[in-house]
């Protein structure tokens, strides 16, 4: 029986000759001018190829034939002698993208990387880049870099290196996940039996599944100890956290180079759950921030980004934050725009504080609804204000932002809103006062004093009363409250007294 191989020209998960070809084709202006044969033909700078040769190393039966590395072992040495040597071989290229034949005078870098539709591809073939798990990060990262520099030509030159010499094809699929796992487990001491036993007790879970982690974790299972710390650290198993004893379990799966159990280690040294905030611990904190990044952690990338940060070593923090956004990493994205914030570079604040809304984090999305709704950093837009707000709300409970709940309200919802085609609606504006309220959101207590004090005053309902005063007194507890506060407040009951028609507005 033969074996099966995975198709490497349908989909967006491998960095091939026969996906490189494809997203070519599907991107050009003139796709009768870019089948696969004219530009395999053009990559490897020949008149004519086997059809079918051509076909079988595209799908991915086949590797790449010998001859045609050996036309790119010769290309890639004279172009490491000369950048400008593949300028050719990536000028015919956009020819067939662009179908327009290029002559000589547009022979030059500067043409090249200052086309759209060769910035859209490398863009494409970045992001397959990244979805390729048998590329190191240290591939994309330059790819990312040659995007970020708007130098697409060596972009280019760069990929189709990497497909002629790099990818490993024909990948049959019985051997892939098994190589997958192993890349994975790749600079730990983690064994496959180790996951295959934990992974078991997963897929199996049923009601002694405390009872077999325990046991699991008995043994050294690493997974079965991180589980266990990890529990510890969110109190599920005595319903309040055990720092000490999640330690315990951390350690071990730690010593087999557990990339988060290294990071939660730190976690905890730092914030001062274990340890005693010496100089020995903070030291030791970041001796394992330090092999958690080694072993891949993006959120040890993003601490030590805020130790330096805390240190006011800028550019230090902002190289590691880059680092964790290569990732997509959200909190990185918004470390970076508070950096560029206080700088009060707006512009580029906003941008970071975009990619990481993007990504549905909420305290993220709610700040660029901040900026929409005000003009920072971008033009004020009250539709993509209220959409983001919203998007703030549309993640787990635990990670809502309150603060969108408290924007939604005031500026959309308790008197509606023109610009965004959004009809006043009271009830909802109120619920989601309560709410933020709830969350400990001072401004959001603040507007149902006022409102439910307004309320009393023109229906003289006795519910609005004592409403108002439920609110005085929890806000007389915020840490916020102040003189200029506990002033208005009694303005507040002063007019209630005197049973006078205010506008509440006037307050704020």
């Amino acid at each position: 029986m033969n074996k099966k191989y995975i198709k490497m020209n349908d989909n967006n998960n491998h960095l091939s000759i026969g996906n490189f070809c494809r997203i070519i084709k599907e991107n050009s202006l003139n796709k009768s001018f870019a089948g696969q044969s004219e530009i395999f033909s053009t990559i490897f700078n020949i008149d004519s190829v086997n059809d079918s040769t051509i076909n079988n190393y595209c799908i991915g039966c086949r590797s790449i034939g010998s001859n045609y590395k050996e036309i790119f072992y010769n290309f890639k040495d004279k172009y490491n002698k000369n950048k400008l040597f593949m300028l050719d071989v990536i000028l015919n290229l956009l020819s067939l993208i662009d179908g327009y034949i290029y002559t000589e005078e547009y022979k030059n870098i500067e043409f090249i990387n200052n086309s759209d539709n060769l910035r859209n591809i490398c863009n494409k073939l970045y992001n397959i880049a990244k979805n390729d798990t048998t590329i190191n990060n240290s591939f994309t990262n330059k790819i990312h870099t040659y995007l970020t520099n708007n130098n697409l030509y060596e972009c280019m030159c760069e990929i189709l290196f990497y497909i002629v010499f790099e990818k490993k094809q024909p990948i049959y699929i019985d051997n892939l996940v098994k190589e997958t796992i192993e890349n994975i487990l790749n600079n730990t001491n983690v064994s496959i039996n180790d996951l295959e036993n934990f992974l078991k007790l997963q897929f199996n879970d049923g009601i002694n599944y405390s009872y077999s982690i325990k046991k699991l974790a008995k043994e050294n299972n690493p997974y079965a100890c991180f589980e266990l710390g990890l529990m510890e650290y969110n109190g599920e198993i005595a319903g309040y956290p055990r720092y000490n004893k999640s330690y315990e379990h951390l350690k071990i799966a730690s010593n087999y180079n557990h990339p988060r159990a290294n990071y939660l280690i730190a976690r905890m040294l730092l914030n001062g759950y274990i340890g005693n905030n010496t100089k020995k611990d903070i030291d030791l904190a970041w001796s394992y921030l330090k092999n958690a990044e080694k072993l891949g952690s993006i959120a040890a990338l993003n601490t030590i980004g805020l130790l330096y940060l805390n240190e006011n070593k800028i550019d230090t923090a902002i190289e590691y934050f880059n680092k964790a956004t290569d990732y997509n990493y959200v909190y990185a994205y918004n470390n970076l725009g508070k950096i560029y914030e206080n700088k009060k570079e707006y512009d580029k604040a906003f941008d970071y504080y975009l990619k990481s809304a993007n990504l549905e984090e909420s305290w993220a999305c709610n700040k660029v609804g901040e900026c929409y709704r005000l003009g920072i950093g971008t033009n004020i837009d009250m539709k993509k204000s209220y959409y983001y707000y919203n998007l703030a709300l549309n993640v787990p409970i635990k990670l809502i932002n309150s603060w969108s709940k408290y924007n939604l309200a005031k500026y959309f919802y308790l008197n509606g809103n023109y610009e965004s085609n959004i009809e006043k609606d009271e009830n909802k504006g109120i619920s989601l006062l309560k709410e933020a309220s709830d969350d400990n959101i001072f401004d959001a207590t603040l507007e149902l004093i006022y409102y439910y004090a307004n309320q009393y005053i023109l229906t003289k309902e006795k519910k609005h009363l004592t409403n108002t005063n439920m609110y005085i007194n929890k806000i007389s507890t915020y840490k916020e409250y102040n003189l200029k506060y506990k002033k208005d407040i009694e303005k507040i009951l002063l007019d209630i007294k005197n049973k006078e028609v205010i506008d509440i507005n006037i307050l704020n």
